[in-house]
């Protein structure tokens, strides 16, 4: 059986990966070739989102117990809040016999790529038109103005890894965007 592949989406904050991610797993192609990973975090939950859909949120103690565990493939700390992608993710795309689609900051998905042997690792870099826009999109989320400066600030030097990935698609449009992304999937199947 050939490895599994596994298809890494990064970008700051207010590119638009999780709403990009989301309605590429509305297409009918998409949801029979590939699953969607599912992050583990300890950051709070925001109104948009739904648990186990979305995220898993756990507190710091679980987070740092199952890390200990080797729950992860990978994990980091981003922020103030952990991340990490669970290890079942990977055995169920083996199983059935799929890829994996997986939104990551740029950090765990720099990780993946030189850490791994778990299947073909295929880097997405995602970013929003301009910085301007980027701030105007973290705006729009119910976080603090100390948190948006800091996700900013975070998102600046995140655009310096774009060129370690094997893609790099620009979010102008999400029709535009979804197309990008299922052509680049489709291509590396």
């Amino acid at each position: 059986m050939k490895k599994v592949r596994i298809f890494v989406i990064s970008g700051p904050g207010g590119a638009g990966k999780t709403t990009i991610v989301n309605k590429l797993f509305a297409k009918e192609k998409i949801k029979k070739t590939c699953i969607k990973g599912i992050t583990v975090t300890t950051r709070p939950i925001r109104s948009n989102e739904k648990e186990g859909k979305d995220y898993f949120f756990v507190k710091e103690e679980e987070f740092l117990y199952f890390k200990k565990k080797d729950f992860f493939l990978e994990s980091q700390k981003v922020l103030d809040n952990y991340y990490g992608t669970p290890k079942i993710i990977h055995l169920l795309a083996k199983t059935k016999k799929k890829s994996v689609v997986l939104v990551l900051d740029v950090k765990g998905g720099m990780y993946l790529k030189k850490n791994s042997d778990i299947g073909k690792i295929i880097t997405i870099f995602l970013a929003a038109p301009s910085e301007r826009e980027l701030y105007q999109r973290m705006k729009k989320r119910a976080e603090s103005k100390k948190v948006i400066k800091q996700r900013v600030e975070l998102a600046k030097k995140e655009l310096q890894y774009s060129k370690y990935y094997d893609y790099v698609v620009t979010n102008k449009t999400v029709e535009k965007t979804l197309q990008e992304l299922q052509s680049i999937i489709s291509d590396n199947i």
